[in-house]
């Protein structure tokens, strides 16, 4: 019987698979050493233990969001995908691997910028090749400061996509044109059917409305906003279903190209979808602040590139849940096109705005500035 193999990867063996292209660069570098890589050839199993240093002064939490930071939780999805990428390149598996999807997706605590350690443990439940392809499928647990905030139930890489449904992008209808000259009143937020790239960037910055009657979600701002504009927008209250349709513009130059292989990350159209149920959030009048709660299933067929024009967003809302303490659970599926492809299919996505949680005080080391568990105040 075959031993198991064991490695580890120290922070510069780590570094030089960014720089070789095995890892994203820079600032989407997803984490700092690989504790444990093994493999048991009798049983077709492995794991891989990764680690990300947190920093309170971390790029996204200036941005993610803006007075109430917390580490986003796509970049959660998006390590476990790249410990993945380093477990075939370290059994030498020829290829590119891609992130293919992911199912049973639950995040029930945040990363704040105080907590220290982030740590990834990734179990490989199988191995499978067919003639110069391979899929690598495994499950997840996200831990910071060794308390369990996400699990994952599956989450694949392979070398190839899965094949779409052929389905065709949305046609959208004209890119609203209003000038935003000043904040809206209550009513006049209430009453819309589309924003603008302006009014976006101001709902995500909290100053969009003049008079909200309670706190408002927030969207991220600055490198993290996915949303350009809002097309069509309906709200069903009384049913608890709805509609968002929403495009992000492309082009060359956007931030991320060349830190990832000239591709977008899969984990931002994911937040894109959260994004947009985040919009939804602030039009049905939801009060506190939101978080993304994870998801049933998202799957791949391709990736966004340079040479694509608009990233289409395609939201249908199927349920909102009001809770006794003023939380406001949404639960939606969501279709992701560029280039007239079908990118992304999302089903049951979850997203809950809930009273009580926001840090305002950062970079104050107070207690809100620690994750772990949901932390409401008292």
């Amino acid at each position: 019987m075959a031993a198991a193999e064991r490695a580890a990867l120290s922070a510069a063996q780590v570094l030089a698979l960014s720089e070789a292209g095995v890892l994203p660069r820079s600032i989407l570098l997803p984490f700092h050493e690989v504790r444990e890589l093994s493999w048991d050839e009798a049983s077709g199993t492995g794991r891989i233990e990764a680690v990300r240093r947190n920093r309170f002064d971390d790029w996204f939490y200036a941005c993610h969001f803006l007075g109430d930071p917390v580490m986003p939780g796509c970049w959660g999805l998006d390590a476990v995908w790249q410990a993945l990428k380093v477990f075939a390149h370290w059994r030498g598996l020829p290829g590119a691997f891609k992130p293919l999807g992911m199912e049973g997706v639950s995040f029930f605590g945040q990363i704040r910028p105080y907590d220290r350690e982030i740590v990834y443990a990734v179990e490989v439940t199988s191995l499978e090749r067919d003639g110069g392809d391979s899929l690598l499928t495994a499950k997840a647990t996200v831990s910071v400061d060794a308390t369990p905030v996400y699990t994952i139930d599956s989450a694949q890489v392979g070398t190839c996509f899965w094949d779409g449904d052929g389905a065709a992008a949305p046609e959208l209808p004209p890119a609203p044109a209003r000038d935003l000259r000043a904040r809206l009143n209550w009513s006049e937020f209430s009453g819309r059917a589309d924003f603008t790239a302006p009014e976006i960037v101001a709902l995500a910055r909290g100053a969009l409305v003049q008079d909200p009657p309670h706190e408002l979600p927030l969207l991220p701002d600055s490198l993290m906003l996915e949303v350009t504009d809002v097309r069509r927008l309906r709200v069903d209250a009384d049913g608890g279903e709805g509609e968002v349709l929403a495009t992000r513009r492309n082009g060359r130059d956007e931030w991320f190209y060349p830190m990832n292989a000239g591709v977008k990350p899969a984990a931002l159209l994911v937040d894109g979808v959260w994004q947009l149920m985040g919009v939804y959030h602030a039009r049905l009048g939801s009060a506190g602040m939101g978080r993304a709660l994870g998801f049933e299933r998202v799957e791949f067929f391709g990736e966004a590139s340079p040479g694509d024009g608009e990233i289409v967003y395609r939201l249908r809302v199927l349920k909102t849940v009001r809770a006794l303490g003023g939380d406001v659970f949404v639960r939606a599926d969501a279709e992701v096109f560029a280039g007239g492809r079908k990118l992304l299919a999302c089903a049951n996505a979850n997203v809950g705005c809930h009273r009580g949680i926001r840090y305002e005080d950062y970079p104050l080391a107070s207690e809100m500035g620690r994750g772990g568990k949901l932390k409401v105040k008292g």
